[in-house]
């Protein structure tokens, strides 16, 4: 009885740690996912900054 408790806690723990670093990469990828959206929208308001300055053509 006390290997399986043994055996279970080693994997409960296996668990919480890979649900840890699998919390912290998707917190990664949700930031640089952010951080890329606002490269495309200061890029977009850049172009259509110039097209305004230039007018209809």
């Amino acid at each position: 009885m006390e290997r399986l408790r043994v055996v279970t806690d080693a994997k409960l723990k296996f668990l919480r740690d890979h649900m840890t670093l699998l919390d912290e990469a998707f917190k990664e990828l949700s930031d640089t996912q952010d951080q890329e959206l606002d490269l495309v929208y200061a890029k977009i308001k850049e172009i259509e900054d110039r097209m305004n300055r230039q007018g209809p053509k």
